[in-house]
């Protein structure tokens, strides 16, 4: 019970936002919900007069009915004790049911609302935020919060009210005794709930080492094969039972305190009942507290300790639920750093004639020295432009800056001298076509994949693209062709019938632009010649920006740009590039002719072809 609250990423956190402006910008959430959420409190009353008519009954039947003899009072005191239970049994399901519905419906809309406004933001705020913190906001902070709205809210509530009522209920009836019970529980409660922090912390570690074991296994079974591959069997199952050892010790303490927490717990309770007993015992030469009043002490005290330890567990809760808000309301409140003008076009102009880079410099957050700087070109429609140089060279920087997953620190990228900013993202995404080296398939049919799960694409544009990309003839082998079921990450395929989708999906839309970005690096030689073979039908009336380490592959390029530690060092043709014998004559060599590159890196710097940097060789090779 006390360990139930997986989520322990809020140790240290401090809120931003107080517990007043946290309610003010949950209650949109709730509006919807009033109806419910008045019944819900409705049968929670119910609950409670329930669970406090009991005693009162049970003395009724005892002092009057029993003491009197009269058997038609004891049979309709029964039943009505009866009754009583059953009807605050009901009522406390159906408010099961009501809070957890609602709990359900605000919590899917929030999370439905977070994962939305992820969608928008940039890549930077994804550089920084790993893709298991974001599932911990989309998912765990927000599952903490379903148990605050659908149970702890509520049972926090009922808590107190239950609290104060018994406690006035038995006052009514008898304050010294009432006065003793309180004497004694005062220290038992004080002290339960510094015990409580005590087992807290224990579960905290006992899910640490958790942690530590599922990651091992992870880690472990995605390298079975290299484990295999160099006997290190053994030695990984003596790492694992090391972990296992410390769980299992971790998880036996932290039950013994627990445990032992408990029966103490039900020992005081048991004292507390014979306390009541003694004194009443005094008291009863002198009729002063009768047996059915003495019942309802032991009742009443019997349920008086749990709602005081719970009511300390639930405000512990809750202050880890509003820690969660804090940071559920944090990611909403994320400005996205490449947002669309309010004026922004809602199309891209139909018969633009060039796309121009205009001294456009950009760092990554936390970076030393700017990815990409001072980068001046020009891209007519209809051009197939290559961009080449070594890992770290910013190439694949200039497509995103292209796409606008990151907008430039200085500097514009123009379309016919108009900002590309001044187009709506939308828009301007929607007639470029991108293939990334990363392949990325979704579980669901070949046509999802294709449309994006867009169901306006028709199906004759799916058809064309398969073919132009020669990827026809493997969807129709597949059982159910287009709508034949892709596996997550598409494995179902083999790497490059993946590849040709992704090919095929790039150009289902008929973009203007196509950009690929190290689109081949990951297939293998026979798939990227039917790639190549298919790049004149797919590039046909587009224009083209193809990022490759693989110079054969861009060797027909209308031209080729040459980047270097994030600049552009030169540009031009093939077979003006290997005549200048520059960095690119040195790239060419290094992959071509593997004897001349390593002559080259053994020459130094500037002895590189015809005057080439041949130190650049050597930064090639590392790549």
């Amino acid at each position: 019970m006390w360990w139930s609250d997986e989520h322990e990423q809020d140790e240290g956190y401090v809120r931003h936002l107080s517990a007043r402006e946290l309610a003010r910008r949950v209650a949109y959430l709730f509006r919807p919900h009033a109806r419910s959420i008045a019944v819900a409190v409705a049968l929670l009353f119910a609950t409670i007069a329930a669970e406090l008519a009991g005693p009162l009954v049970l003395r009724h039947l005892i002092d009057e009915d029993i003491r009197t003899g009269d058997r038609r009072g004891i049979v309709l005191s029964a039943l009505v004790y009866a009754g009583i239970f059953v009807v605050g049994m009901s009522a406390a399901f159906a408010q099961v049911v009501v809070v957890t519905r609602v709990g359900l419906a605000i919590v899917t809309r929030l999370k439905e609302e977070v994962f939305a406004h992820l969608l928008t933001l940039s890549a930077a705020y994804f550089d920084k935020h790993p893709p298991g913190r974001l599932m911990a906001r989309v998912e765990s902070d927000a599952q903490r919060l379903q148990a605050l709205f659908s149970e702890v809210g509520l049972a926090l509530f009922r808590s107190a009210v239950l609290l104060f009522a018994t406690l006035s209920i038995m006052l009514a009836a008898d304050a010294r005794v009432t006065g003793a019970v309180l004497l004694l529980a005062s220290p038992v409660v004080l002290g339960s709930v510094l015990l409580l922090r005590r087992v807290r912390g224990l579960w905290r570690a006992v899910r640490k080492a958790v942690a530590r074991v599922t990651q091992f296994l992870t880690e472990y079974v995605q390298a079975v094969p290299v484990i295999q591959a160099y006997g290190y069997a053994t030695h990984a199952r003596m790492k694992l039972a090391e972990r296992n050892r410390e769980k299992v010790s971790r998880e036996l303490r932290a039950m013994f305190v627990e445990q032992s927490f408990f029966s103490a717990l039900a020992s005081v309770e048991i004292l507390a009942v014979l306390v009541i007993i003694w004194i009443g015992s005094q008291r009863a030469f002198g009729e002063a507290l009768t047996v059915g009043t003495l019942v309802l002490f032991v009742e009443y005290t019997r349920r008086l300790f749990m709602p005081i330890l719970m009511f300390s567990e639930q405000i512990s809760f809750m202050q880890r639920a509003l820690a969660s808000a804090d940071r559920v309301f944090g990611v909403l409140d994320t400005p996205s750093l490449t947002p669309d003008r309010k004026d922004a076009l809602d199309r891209v102009p139909a018969d633009w004639r060039e796309i121009a880079f205009e001294d456009v410099s950009f760092g990554y957050d936390g970076g030393r020295a700017p990815a990409v700087e001072g980068l001046r070109f020009r891209v007519g429609r209809g051009e197939k432009v290559a961009v080449v140089g070594v890992s770290g060279s910013g190439k694949s920087t200039l497509a995103s800056l292209l796409l606008r997953f990151y907008e430039p620190t200085s500097g514009r990228i123009a379309l016919d001298g108009r900002d590309i900013r001044d187009i709506r993202q939308r828009a301007w995404r929607g007639r470029i076509g991108l293939v990334l080296q990363d392949i990325h398939l979704f579980p669901g049919t070949v046509a999802e994949n294709l449309r994006c799960f867009d169901d306006d694409v028709p199906a004759a544009a799916l058809d064309r693209s398969l073919d132009v990309v020669q990827a026809g003839e493997i969807v129709r082998r597949l059982p159910g062709g287009l709508d034949a079921p892709l596996a997550e990450g598409g494995t179902n395929l083999s790497m490059g019938e993946r590849q040709l989708l992704c090919f095929a999906r790039a150009i289902v839309r008929d973009p203007d632009v196509l950009v690929l970005d190290e689109a081949t690096s990951s297939v293998d030689p026979a798939t990227e010649r039917r790639i190549q073979e298919a790049f004149e039908r797919i590039m046909a009336g587009r224009t083209a920006i193809v990022i490759a380490h693989r110079l054969a592959t861009v060797a027909k390029a209308d031209r080729i740009l040459v980047m270097h530690q994030g600049r552009l060092v030169e540009e031009g043709t093939h077979r003006e590039l290997y005549a200048r014998g520059g960095i690119y004559r040195d790239l060419v060599d290094l992959q071509l002719r593997p004897t001349v590159g390593r002559a080259l890196s053994a020459a130094g710097p500037g002895t590189g072809g015809d005057g080439g940097n041949g130190g650049l060789a050597v930064a090639a090779a590392g790549s």
